[in-house]
């Protein structure tokens, strides 16, 4: 039977915060910022004060790194079947939903790669950080 109390709750806070950091480099000039500026047609200048988008960003982190710890905490495997529960996690459940209203919405798919790699390389982020504290 899962307790919270046995969660690791300083490992949770730590693969938050790698996780919302891999998502500001992914978005970053220097990975996919410039590509998902274009593809999406935003303006930086026309964006605002990102504040509230971080706070609830970072929020959202601690949400799929405690959902992470729980599921973990709940299947009791080992580090290469968890890296692969992040994996079809990303592919399978994440990015499938995404792409869904990605067809409805006919967004391109340069768009909806940079956000199913992103998912992949976050989830896994998150395992390894959950698995090795």
């Amino acid at each position: 039977m899962l307790e919270l109390g046995d969660l690791n709750y300083l490992a949770i806070i730590i693969a938050a915060i790698a996780k919302f950091l891999v998502g500001g480099s992914w978005f970053s000039k220097l990975l996919f910022g410039r590509l998902w500026l274009k593809v999406t047609a935003l303006k930086p200048e026309e964006m605002g004060n990102p504040r509230n988008a971080m706070m609830i960003g970072f929020g959202l982190c601690l949400l799929v790194s405690f959902s992470f710890a729980v599921l973990l905490a709940i299947l009791q495997i080992d580090l290469k079947s968890s890296l692969a529960v992040a994996i079809i996690i990303a592919i399978g459940i994440s990015s499938a939903q995404t792409g869904l209203s990605f067809a409805f919405e006919n967004r391109p798919l340069k768009l909806f790669l940079i956000y199913a790699a992103q998912s992949v390389v976050e989830f896994v982020t998150v395992v390894l950080i959950l698995k090795l504290m």
